[in-house]
Formats: C-alpha cells, sequence, structure tokens
C-alpha cells in the first residue's frame, strides 16, 4: 500500500455517501435530493489542503471505481449499511484503503471492519487527522476512538464547493444550507441513538462562530441540523436575537415543550424562522411513556399547535407509529387529532430499533428482533414483532394511515382555510400533493431526503 501512496504528488481522498438498496433489490437513485447532507462536506473542510478531495453523493451520481484514490472515506446510516459494504469491498479488491464512519459504525464497529480498513468510533474532529497521517504512511489501524467530546469551537466552514448544491431542492422551496450550532440533546427517548453517540452533554458552538459561517456561505435560507436547537432556552434566546439582522429564513427541530413558550416563539418568528419541524411522536400516552417522552404532554398538543398557527408558523410533526400501546384505534384517533389541529405536515415512521438504542436493546432481549437487513430499517418497514399486530398488519396500518392524512379531503382540511402567508401555503400545499403522489406508491419522500 505504501508503495501506490509514494506515486502521487497529492494525495487523493474519495469521500461517499452510498444509496441504498430497495425492496426490489435495486439501487435507489435520483435527479435530486430534498437536503444537502453536513458530514461529508465538514469532514473535507477537516482534510488538510495537501489532500485532494471529491465527494460522490451515489443517490445523484455513480462512484468511479476506477479512479486513482488513496484512500475511501464512507460515512453512512443503517439503512445504507449493505451499499457502503458493497463499495468498501470493491475498492479493497482494488487495494485501495477504506475508513467508514458514522453512528452505525461507532455502534457496530466489528461489522464494519470486516469490509474496510478503519473504522472512526464517536466524533470525528479529534481523530480524523491522525487518520490521514497513518494513511498517507500506509499504517491505519483498525479503530480510531474519539475519547472525548469536541468543544464544538474553531470548526471549519464546511466544502459546499465539492457539490452542485442545485440538485439539492425541495418541492417549491429554494436551497437551503445546513448549519451546526449545538450537539446533543438534554433528554433520552429510547428510540433515538443521539445521547448514546454524543452522551448526554449539550455543547454549543460560539455564537460569532455561527454568524461568521452564515456570512460567509452567503446563503439567506439555512436549516439548522441540531437535534434540538431550542432545548437550551437561554442559549436560544442569544442565538435568535443574533440571528434577527442577517434576514434569514431558517429551519430547525424542536419538541413540543419548546413551543409551549409563546415569548420564545415570537423571536423565532423575529429571527426569520420559515419552518419548524417539531417532534410529537404520538398522541397515545401509554407510546409516549414507551419513548421515555416525558416532556410531551398529550392534553397540552392542542394548545401548543395553536401557538404555532396564530404566529403563521409553517410546521411538520413527527410520529412514530407501533409501539405496544398503539392500536388500530389509535391510528384511527391520530388522524383525526391532526386533521382537527390543521397540521400542515406530518412525517410518519414505523418504529424501528436502530443501532444504539435503548429499544433495539429490549427488543433484543425479548427475542422480538425479526430481521438485520439493514436496507430495511428504513422506517416504512416492521422489522420487530409487534404486540398487537403481525408485521405485515402493522406496515398495512401504517400506510393506511399515511393516506388517510394525506388525502385530498385532509389536504383541504387542513390547508383552507390558511394562517400561513400565500408564499408559505404555496409551498404546504406543493408539499402536500408531492406526499399524497409518494404515499400512495409507498414511497415516503421522507425515506429519500
Amino acid at each position: 500500500m505504501l508503495e501506490v501512496f509514494q506515486n502521487h504528488e497529492a494525495m487523493k481522498l474519495l469521500l461517499i455517501q452510498p444509496s441504498f438498496f430497495l425492496e426490489n433489490g435495486r439501487l435507489f437513485r435520483s435527479r435530486r435530493r430534498w437536503l444537502v447532507g453536513l458530514t461529508l462536506p465538514y469532514l473535507a473542510a477537516l482534510t488538510p489542503s495537501e489532500w485532494e478531495v471529491q465527494i460522490v453523493d451515489e443517490r445523484l451520481e455513480p462512484v468511479n471505481f476506477d479512479g486513482a484514490y488513496d484512500l475511501v472515506g464512507i460515512s453512512f446510516m443503517s439503512r445504507n449499511a449493505p451499499r457502503a459494504f458493497q463499495i468498501a469491498s470493491r475498492f479493497r479488491d482494488k487495494g485501495v484503503a477504506v475508513v467508514m464512519g458514522g453512528f452505525h459504525v461507532s455502534a457496530m464497529p466489528g461489522e464494519a471492519l470486516q469490509y474496510c480498513d478503519s473504522v472512526v468510533v464517536g466524533e470525528a474532529e479529534t481523530v480524523w487527522p491522525e487518520v490521514l497521517v497513518d494513511a498517507k504512511s500506509g499504517r491505519l489501524r483498525p479503530i480510531y476512538h474519539a475519547d472525548v467530546f469536541h468543544d464544538m469551537k474553531g470548526l471549519p466552514v464546511p466544502r459546499f464547493d465539492l457539490l452542485d448544491l442545485s440538485r439539492y431542492k425541495m418541492p417549491a422551496v429554494e436551497n437551503f444550507t445546513p448549519v451546526q450550532t449545538s450537539r446533543g440533546c438534554p433528554f433520552n427517548c429510547r428510540f433515538c441513538e443521539v445521547t448514546r453517540f454524543y452522551g448526554r452533554t449539550y455543547r454549543f458552538r460560539p455564537i460569532d462562530e455561527i454568524i461568521r459561517e452564515i456570512l460567509q456561505l452567503d446563503t439567506r435560507s439555512v436549516y439548522f441540523v441540531d437535534d434540538n436547537i431550542a432545548a437550551s432556552r437561554p442559549r436560544a434566546e442569544e442565538l435568535f436575537e443574533a440571528l434577527r439582522p442577517l434576514k434569514l429564513n431558517w429551519t430547525g427541530l424542536v419538541n413540543m415543550f419548546t413551543c409551549k413558550d409563546i415569548d420564545l416563539l415570537d423571536l423565532m418568528v423575529e429571527s426569520g424562522c420559515a419552518h419548524l419541524n417539531i417532534g410529537l411522536e404520538s398522541i397515545n400516552p401509554g407510546s409516549l411513556k414507551e419513548m421515555n417522552k416525558r416532556m410531551n404532554q398529550v392534553d397540552d398538543y392542542a394548545l401548543i399547535l395553536r401557538n404555532l398557527r396564530k404566529r403563521g408558523i409553517f410546521f411538520s410533526v413527527n410520529l412514530v407509529l407501533g409501539l405496544d400501546s398503539d392500536t388500530t384505534e389509535s391510528f384511527a384517533e391520530t388522524v383525526t387529532f391532526l386533521r382537527r389541529e390543521k397540521v400542515p405536515m406530518s412525517f410518519m415512521f414505523i418504529v424501528t430499533p436502530r443501532v444504539g438504542t435503548a429499544l433495539r436493546e429490549d427488543l433484543e432481549k425479548q427475542g422480538r428482533l425479526l430481521s438485520m437487513d439493514w436496507s430495511r430499517y428504513s422506517g416504512s418497514e416492521c422489522v420487530f414483532q409487534p404486540t398487537g399486530f403481525s408485521p405485515a398488519e402493522l406496515e398495512a396500518a401504517f400506510w393506511r394511515t399515511y393516506a388517510q392524512f394525506y388525502s385530498l379531503g385532509s389536504i383541504i382540511q387542513r390547508l383552507i382555510p390558511t394562517s400561513l402567508n400565500r408564499k408559505t401555503w404555496m409551498i404546504s400545499m406543493a408539499s402536500n400533493l408531492y406526499f399524497a403522489w409518494g404515499v400512495r406508491r409507498h414511497r415516503v419522500p421522507a425515506n429519500f431526503y
């Protein structure tokens, strides 16, 4: 391997975001994506200038397996794992070193090491320079473990110049550029791997560095990739105050508890909030208890959603279906509630035992895991044994619930009349019709970001 490295003046690094396999075994490809990922452009920015870096988003373009690369880096979630392993194997057959990282790899490094030379476990900032030095000398170690959490200071501006950003665009919506302001979440939901990956920490970037990055990116449309951008109220207030002069349109993820704070909501609107994605998760108290979603109180939901509508905030809610407390009746009640409260959009998912979660550990102990085929871990397939349904019955109930929410009658009821401004209403209507088209074909656009 050392001889290969010495034959190039500039080291060549290929970073790959792999696609995934559909049910028929076909590799999913598309002309556009809804959102651009942050991980690989950020990893490219952490790479010294002596390396020539290329990024390939495999959903949009094919991987060149014949390129003269010195190192290939692959980052992925569970659903992409089978394709990621296939890509890694092909490059290794050609004598090219491969390193892998991401949530799935950090939770299951032994599995990944069957297909690659090295894995990064945890956050990349503290170990990536060492990976590159070792790769250059041909002495990669099997595991690079980030033993400390990064303090979020001095982060580089992601290399979005390595991507064609015109191909990342939602229907009827301008391009949104990802920016991270914090990492972690103070909560510990059982279906989520964030606290396992980041620890029970909630770390913040310096606000002046965030503002400088946004200005350098030269964008007015930003989506904050934080797991919960307003989990700390003092910090959120400081951030939103700093955003006000920028005249942005921004979107981010918050929990239901945040939306009870009307003063903070007003500040969000003043700072340029164009959309909020909200972790509603369920209207079933039993299911919320199973998720350890203690901050969600069903009795407050109507008031909270009214707070959003009153301020003309375009919002979407996330719903997790298929927990042990769920029934056919609770699914029907969910649609009734969403229609009554005029929820503009909803992303629905079958509860999935993702690697590194407490939920998966419990289901494994109970012998209820049914599949290790990671390509099925999409949020629209049942990979465990439910209690109130068969797996097929749960999938049928999931698609039925989704279709009812995005039926034409439901769209009209939820969006007419509306408190949204004309532009936002048009975006909401276009997105609803797009989802209605996809759900009827058992293709959830949310799964194809």
